[in-house]
């Protein structure tokens, strides 16, 4: 008996939670879209590290060529845009807080600028010789996308998840 309580308690908070919509569990309000003209080429997918410090893949790899404009997936203000170490780096924040980061992208905009979705934010860049590239054999645009829950796709934002489907098992 007092497991079926335990049970029914947990299913009640679980439903409130649902229905309270928390911040943590909402769905920002933007649009979003892909931040290259079509055809577009993902190369690297996300990798989900299993801690903090561990090995990951924080964000997604397309293919992309010197010069190629980039645009922005939302409408956000420009958070930094400058070289960190050996590679040129563009990022915007959102209203809803999440964080943006394109490498390496060149850009003229200045920080606190503001951006709409789709508009021209930069162009693909060459980054330092020592920089080592995501993409082993071809040039590649690494773009994340962290929440104030961590690290995200940016398809988690844009769409693009196949649904999952559950197939019967034979037997």
């Amino acid at each position: 008996m007092r497991a079926v309580a335990i049970g029914m308690l947990s299913l009640a908070l679980w439903q409130q939670q649902s229905d309270s919509g928390s911040a943590e569990t909402a769905q920002p309000s933007e649009t979003w879209a892909v931040p290259l003209v079509a055809p577009v080429h993902l190369i690297n997918p996300f990798y989900q590290p299993n801690s903090d410090y561990s090995a990951g893949h924080r964000g997604i790899d397309y293919r992309v060529s010197p010069g190629q404009k980039v645009l922005s997936p939302t409408t956000a203000n420009v958070w930094f845009v400058g070289k960190v170490v050996d590679r040129p780096v563009l990022s915007l924040r959102t209203a809803s807080g999440d964080l943006i980061a394109f490498e390496p992208v060149c850009s003229k905009l200045l920080v606190g600028d503001k951006v709409d979705i789709s508009d021209e934010i930069g162009a693909v860049c060459e980054a330092d010789a020592g920089y080592r590239q995501h993409c082993q054999q071809q040039m590649c645009m690494h773009f994340s996308l962290r929440s104030a829950n961590g690290y995200l796709s940016p398809i988690a934002r844009i769409g693009g998840f196949s649904p999952t489907v559950l197939l019967p098992t034979n037997g």
